[in-house]
């Protein structure tokens, strides 16, 4: 772990795909800078589960998922319209038996492990934690939840009793560096996948203007704050997002453009100096 007078933070953007950036960074963030136990990571969407095998200690089981597993078919279909992308292949055919989560792991880690998925009913986010879950097995749910992803897997997820979804909220980077420092973080490492693509905005925007009165005047406040969100200065926060533009994109997954945008994820921290002082200051 930290020093004890420094909490070090992990967190990461969504991004569907292009998450397989912060997949490489965080496979680098373990080689080369050793960097196994932070105090706290935070993430939802296409980083959530990578931030949960990180916790378990299974940072080796990245490049099978992200380069092989998820370059299918049977995750992302174009053609499938009714459900474009299957989170349930993901959940119940990847994580729980191809490459296994160690959920055990997860729970009983002593990073503290912090979901973020957004409430299908009021739009608010929400954090759920890896400290309070008795059953190990709803970590499987809370991913699966902060996966869902509305219009492209039409699936609300229930737990504890309520439904929800995957969001650009819920997606969001600076929401999660804001938690992270409500959570005690002093230093922050931040990896943004986030690859712009204005026709899946449209799309959201749309499914979210037909949703209720409370969603919206949630949702839209909570976005607002979060895109406003200024760091505090007496926190450290780096931040490590491509300089270019990844051969990916949020439902691209064809194997050579994985490839390409997990080693840039892997060669980008490995060479980032910022990250070399935080770790060591």
């Amino acid at each position: 772990m930290s020093n004890k007078k420094e909490k070090i933070a992990v967190v990461a953007s969504g991004g569907g795909m292009s998450c397989s950036y912060a997949a490489g960074a965080i496979a680098s963030l373990v080689d080369h800078h050793n960097f196994k136990h932070p105090d706290i990571v935070i993430a939802g969407s296409g980083s959530a589960g990578t931030l949960a095998y990180y916790a378990a200690g299974q940072h080796n089981k990245f490049k099978r998922i992200w380069l092989d597993l998820l370059a299918s078919k049977k995750f992302i279909n174009l053609s499938r319209f009714w459900k474009i992308i299957d989170i349930d292949y993901l959940i119940d055919t990847v994580f729980r038996e191809k490459e296994p989560l160690d959920v055990r792991a997860v729970c009983n880690s002593p990073v503290k492990v912090l979901v973020a998925v957004t409430d299908y009913a009021t739009g608010d986010l929400v954090y759920f934690s890896n400290k309070d879950r008795q059953d190990h097995d709803e970590v499987f749910e809370i991913l699966r939840a902060s996966k869902a992803l509305p219009l492209a897997f039409n699936k609300r997820i229930w737990v504890d009793g309520k439904a929800y979804c995957d969001s650009y909220l819920s997606a969001s980077l600076s929401a999660h560096i804001r938690e992270a420092i409500k959570e005690g973080a002093t230093k922050v490492i931040a990896i943004n996948n986030t690859v712009k693509r204005p026709i899946n905005e449209t799309f959201f925007s749309a499914w979210v203007r037909v949703r209720g009165k409370k969603f919206r005047k949630h949702y839209y406040k909570q976005m607002k704050k979060a895109d406003q969100y200024k760091v505090p200065g007496h926190i450290e926060v780096e931040c490590i997002e491509p300089e270019t533009k990844l051969p990916i994109s949020t439902f691209q997954h064809n194997t050579k453009g994985l490839k390409e945008t997990y080693k840039t994820g892997y060669n980008d921290m490995k060479t980032h100096k910022g990250v070399v002082k935080l770790l060591n200051s």
